[in-house]
């Protein structure tokens, strides 16, 4: 099996660890280039083998392919950090938009004064 990334036939083809890329990641980044390619994901041993053929109403010459390839490198990078970031902050969107549809049945008043927002009152240290 080869596990080298490449143009082959006028087909780029990126092989994705399956222990770093997610299969959400890998789809949403192919989303982009199919306006251009022809997208195909197979699953080979440890990799996803991901292969983009130009369209045939859109023929892309094979010394044009490049570009796209180390595009297509950096794509996959970017849209799995986001998939990771956004599984890390998920509880974080969860509460804010829990807070922000809650109608003020949980918001509390802040501790101190108007005028000492924080509760650190100057005259209270001796």
């Amino acid at each position: 099996m080869q596990t080298k990334n490449g143009i082959i036939d006028d087909s780029i083809i990126v092989y994705a660890d399956i222990s770093i890329y997610s299969k959400d990641a890998i789809l949403k980044c192919l989303y982009w280039y199919g306006d251009k390619f022809h997208t195909t994901v197979f699953l080979e041993e440890q990799s996803y083998k991901i292969v983009l053929t130009p369209l045939a109403s859109q023929p892309i010459s094979k010394g044009d392919l490049e570009p796209f390839q180390l595009k297509l490198e950096r794509d996959l990078i970017d849209f799995n950090l986001r998939d990771i970031v956004t599984k890390e902050t998920k509880n974080i969107r969860d509460l804010l938009i829990a807070k922000a549809f809650s109608n003020g049945e949980f918001d509390e008043q802040p501790p101190g004064e108007i005028s000492d927002p924080v509760g650190f009152d100057v005259k209270d240290i001796k």
